[in-house]
């Protein structure tokens, strides 16, 4: 090796003084230390680099490819703007070809007079697109007791029930306000104003309250309806012939 190549301070030193060759031996040995040393730091940079560039890689990739129910969590209120959006506009086409198609099936089976033991209508392609569609669109904001007990009769049985066939009028959500309570974390109270449309092209405006139950964050356990001013009874008289 040839140590003067590396123009190391110590190694001139050793030049300018006499000394017996165990101390030779020892500084040689300090001096070789250092210059291992010395070539060893510029790796570890490049080793940290490529850590670092692996966790930032996976990470994005992590993020990228989580799914929509679990990519960030909802809070109580924009869960319950979630649901009331859905259930307080006019609801899309998919909506009412799952909803019509079921009900067709269920007047079909149980104008029967045949006595079942079990439901007719389980395991039904209808019932099965609902159920589907339901799930869809309403699960990932209720807790799982919430959504048994949303699915038994969702709210759109409130507000479009009586429009399942018949699609010429409109509906929008136009304000929501929605409070927690101050003496329980998990109450909320709110109210809406929906713009109706009726089939004739005449609009009024309605004003709900209601009531929400979130047991755990983004998760609605219970969620209702106070409707004052006889809105869902304009809509059943709106489609009754």
């Amino acid at each position: 090796m040839n140590l003067s190549k590396n123009k190391d301070p110590l190694f001139i030193e050793l030049g300018k003084i006499e000394r017996s060759e165990q101390m030779k031996s020892a500084t040689f040995q300090k001096l070789q230390t250092r210059i291992q040393k010395k070539r060893s730091i510029p790796v570890m940079p490049a080793v940290i680099s490529v850590a670092l560039a692996t966790v930032t890689f996976f990470l994005v990739f992590s993020f990228m490819n989580e799914s929509p129910e679990t990519a960030g969590s909802l809070t109580d209120a924009e869960a319950i703007e979630k649901v009331l959006n859905m259930q307080l506009n006019k609801p899309e086409d998919e909506f009412f070809e799952v909803v019509y198609a079921k009900w067709q099936r269920m007047e079909e089976v149980y104008a029967s007079e045949t006595e079942y033991t079990s439901d007719p209508m389980e395991g039904t392609p209808e019932l099965i697109a609902y159920e589907e569609y339901i799930e869809k669109n309403f699960k990932p904001y209720f807790t799982t007791n919430g959504f048994d007990n949303f699915k038994v009769q969702p709210m759109d049985f409130h507000y479009f029930f009586a429009m399942d066939n018949q699609r010429n009028y409109e509906m929008e959500l136009l304000d929501l306000n929605i409070e927690q309570s101050e003496n329980t974390a998990t109450n909320y109270s709110f109210t809406a104003e929906v713009e109706y449309t009726d089939p004739d092209g005449e609009s009024n405006v309605y004003n709900l309250t209601g009531r929400a139950i979130v047991p755990e964050q983004g998760k609605i356990g219970q969620i209702n309806f106070t409707d004052a001013n006889e809105f869902q009874q304009k809509i059943s008289d709106d489609a009754t012939p």
